[in-house]
C-alpha cells in the first residue's frame, strides 16, 4: 500500500497484496481442516438432501429456494451462532446476531494453496465484480472503513488486481469532523491525490459504527452491503428479531425456522428486572444497534444486574434474552432451557463457550459460505467463576476490546478450522451444514425485510 495521498486516503495498486499483512500471523502456516474444505465445497443439492435427511419434517424444497436466493441488499454477511443442548441432548445451532460487514478473512485458512488472496479474492470476484458490470456507472473505485485495516486493506488491493486498476482506500470515521469521504445527491466522493474530490463508481464498504450517519438511503453509488442491510437488521439486532419472527410466520408449515434464544424486544430499562425474573434469574441484555461485543452483558445474579443498570441509559429500549446456561442444573426450566455444548475438555478438563462466525456471500448460483472460524470464551464452563470475575468471562466469546488508542483483539481465543484446532470445538460436518442452513435463513429474513421496507432495489435504481 503506498503512502497516504491525502488525510486518510491511501492509493492501492495492483500487486500491493501481501499475505503477511492480511492474516493473522498463526493462520498464515495453518491448514484448513479437510473436513471443513469438504464442507466448503458441498452443492446446494448436497446441503439441501443431507439437512433434509436431518430434518425429516422440512420441506426441501423451501430449503433449496432459501440457498439459491439473490439477495437484493444483504449480499455479504456474518452470522453468529453457538452450540446448544438441551436437557434431552438435542442439539442445535442457534443464531446470536447477523452482521453486514462481517469480519472474518485473516482468521481463515487457505481453501486452495495455489490461491493466495483466498477468500478476499472469492468474495470480489464471485460478489463485488458481478455488481459492478452490471452496474454501469463512470467514476472510481473504493474501499471506505472506519476499523479493522488488516481485512480492509486487504480488500482494496485484491480489487486492484481482479479489476486492474487503482483503488481508493479512505478510512471514514463517525467523529471525523473533515472526513475523506462524501455523499452528494446520493453519490460518493473521495478525495484524490491532487486533493481533489473524485466520483466513486462502486464501493466496498466496512463503516460498522453508526453507519447511518454517514450513509444514505437509497446510494447512487453501488455499495457492497448499503446502508439499507444495516437498518432492516443486519445491524439492529431488535429489527432482526423481528424480520426473523417474520420468516418463522411464512416458513412455519415447511418444517423450518431460524432457531434463537428466547427473545424479548423494545423493552424498557424499568422492566429489566421484570425479565429477569421471568427469565429464572439470568438474561442477556444488548443495545439493538451496538456491535463488536460492545453493549452486550450477561446477567446470572441480582448483582450483575444492578452493575448493568448502572452501566446503559434508562431512556434506552433494550434487547433481552434468554442466557445459554453452561451447565444442566435442575433448578431450570427443562422445557426451555438450552446448555453450551461447549470445547472437547482439555488436558486439565477445562471446557468454553464458543461461538462460530459463519461469513457467506451471494453468488450467481445463490448463497455461498466464504469463511468460518471459532471464539471461545475466556473462562470455562465448567469452573467457579470467583469473586472478582463477572459472567462475561464465561460466555462472552467476543475477540475485539475497544481501548482508548483504538480497537485490539484477543487473537489467544480464536480457533481456527484448521488441523490443529477444529477437533477441539467437537463439531461435525453435520453442524456446519445446519449452521449454514441457518445463517441463509437468517440473511433472507434481512434482505427480505430490507425489500419490504425500502422498496423493491431494482425498481429504484
Amino acid at each position: 500500500m503506498k503512502l497516504s495521498i491525502s488525510k486518510n486516503v491511501h492509493l492501492v495498486e495492483p500487486g500491493d497484496f501481501e499475505p503477511t499483512d492480511h492474516w493473522y500471523p498463526r493462520v498464515l502456516n495453518s491448514n484448513i481442516h479437510p473436513l471443513v474444505a469438504y464442507f466448503l465445497n458441498l452443492s446446494h443439492d448436497q446441503m439441501v438432501e443431507r439437512y433434509h435427511r436431518l430434518h425429516p419434517s422440512s420441506d426441501a424444497s423451501a430449503i433449496k429456494e432459501i440457498l439459491q436466493y439473490q439477495p437484493q441488499y444483504f449480499r455479504w454477511a456474518g452470522t453468529d451462532l453457538m452450540h446448544v443442548t438441551n436437557h434431552e441432548g438435542n442439539r442445535k445451532l442457534a443464531v446470536i446476531e447477523t452482521n453486514s460487514c462481517p469480519s472474518g478473512q485473516k482468521s481463515m485458512p487457505l481453501l486452495d494453496l495455489n490461491v493466495e488472496q483466498g477468500g478476499y479474492r472469492r468474495l470480489i470476484e464471485k460478489t463485488f465484480k458481478p455488481m459492478v458490470d452490471a452496474h454501469k456507472e463512470e467514476g472510481r473505485l473504493a474501499v471506505i472503513y472506519d476499523k479493522n485495516p488488516m481485512e480492509n486493506i486487504g480488500y482494496a488491493a485484491t480489487i486492484a488486481d481482479v479489476f486492474g486498476e487503482n483503488v481508493l482506500l479512505a478510512k471514514f470515521e463517525k467523529e471525523d469532523q473533515d472526513p475523506p469521504a462524501k455523499f452528494v445527491d446520493g453519490k460518493l466522493f473521495i478525495r484524490n491525490e491532487k486533493e481533489e474530490w473524485t466520483e466513486i463508481r462502486a464501493a466496498f464498504r466496512y463503516v460498522t459504527q453508526e453507519p447511518w450517519n454517514r450513509l444514505p438511503k437509497g446510494s447512487k453509488t453501488l455499495l457492497l452491503n448499503p446502508i439499507e442491510a444495516c437498518l432492516a437488521g443486519g445491524r439492529n439486532k431488535e429489527v432482526a428479531s423481528r424480520a426473523y419472527d417474520s420468516f418463522n410466520e411464512k416458513f412455519a408449515d415447511k418444517g423450518i425456522g431460524i432457531f434463537t434464544p428466547k427473545t424479548f424486544t423494545n423493552v424498557p430499562y424499568q422492566e429489566l428486572e421484570k425479565y429477569f425474573d421471568l427469565l429464572g434469574g439470568s438474561m442477556v441484555i444488548k443495545v439493538p444497534d451496538s456491535n463488536a461485543g460492545q453493549g452486550v452483558y450477561t446477567v446470572i445474579n441480582p448483582t450483575e444486574l444492578d452493575y448493568t443498570m448502572s452501566k446503559i441509559s434508562p431512556d434506552d429500549l433494550y434487547l433481552v434474552q434468554q442466557l445459554i446456561h453452561s451447565n444442566y442444573s435442575k433448578g431450570l426450566d427443562s422445557s426451555q432451557a438450552w446448555y453450551h455444548v461447549g470445547t472437547i475438555p482439555d488436558n486439565k478438563g477445562r471446557s468454553y463457550a464458543f461461538d462460530l462466525r459463519l461469513m457467506m456471500h451471494a453468488t450467481e448460483e445463490g448463497l455461498r459460505p466464504l469463511a468460518v472460524y471459532s471464539r471461545r470464551s475466556g473462562h470455562p464452563l465448567n469452573q467457579e467463576l470467583s469473586e472478582n470475575m463477572n459472567s462475561w468471562e464465561v460466555y462472552g466469546t467476543n475477540l475485539s476490546i475497544k481501548g482508548e488508542d483504538g480497537w485490539t483483539y484477543a487473537d489467544e481465543r480464536l480457533m481456527l478450522f484448521d488441523i490443529r484446532n477444529f477437533g477441539q470445538l467437537g463439531l461435525g460436518i453435520d453442524e456446519l451444514i445446519k449452521g449454514f442452513v441457518q445463517s441463509a435463513m437468517a440473511v433472507f429474513a434481512i434482505d427480505q425485510n430490507a425489500i419490504k421496507t425500502f422498496g423493491d432495489k431494482v425498481a429504484n435504481l
